[in-house]
């Protein structure tokens, strides 16, 4: 993509280089904040309609495709629950919100094609993440109230399994194999 395109996601102010430094909980942030931004737009942008009712929408076929940059799913009250949409390195993205409009769910795919899924508290902190990485190697990582990770488990590429425990000061506690058995 050069420089002069705006990015999958249509924030023209958002660069690559911001994305791809931010941490995962920003750029999950950045993400949803863009989802809210696009639901406000198309809330304005739209006028109010009702739904069909059910006798009516049976009556009407299914769409056999639809082709778009983004869905939003909302609720009755407008509220923003789902979305799909490309992230700024051109993966797909998958966000779903409580009832609050607050993340509690996300399933990624990055430009490398390595999945992962994120689950936050109610507060919006992130609490455990499952990924695959493009090398092969897979973790899970669990964090506390505050967001700082806690415990991660490694399965290497290559089948290595890694256990690291951290303390409050983010410093590591343990790790299991310690480095020293061969």
């Amino acid at each position: 993509m050069s420089s002069a395109q705006s990015p999958p996601n249509g924030d023209p102010d958002a660069t690559p280089d911001e994305n791809s430094q931010a941490t995962p909980d920003a750029s999950t942030d950045a993400t949803i904040g863009r989802f809210r931004d696009a639901v406000q737009s198309i809330n304005v942008a739209s006028p109010s309609t009702e739904l069909p009712s059910e006798s009516t929408s049976r009556s009407v076929a299914p769409l056999k495709s639809v082709v778009a940059e983004q869905f939003v799913l909302v609720d009755s009250h407008g509220e923003h629950r789902a979305t799909l949409a490309l992230e700024a390195d051109g993966g797909p993205a998958l966000a779903l919100s409580d009832a609050s409009g607050r993340a509690r769910a996300a399933i990624r795919l990055g430009a490398d094609g390595a999945p992962s899924v994120v689950l936050y508290d109610t507060s919006g902190k992130r609490r455990l993440e499952v990924a695959l990485k493009s090398d092969g190697a897979t973790g899970i990582g669990l964090y506390d109230e505050t967001g700082e990770g806690r415990a991660e488990l490694v399965v290497s590429g290559s089948g290595a399994p890694a256990l690291s425990l951290y303390g409050p000061d983010g410093k590591r506690l343990a790790k299991l194999p310690t480095g020293r058995e061969r």
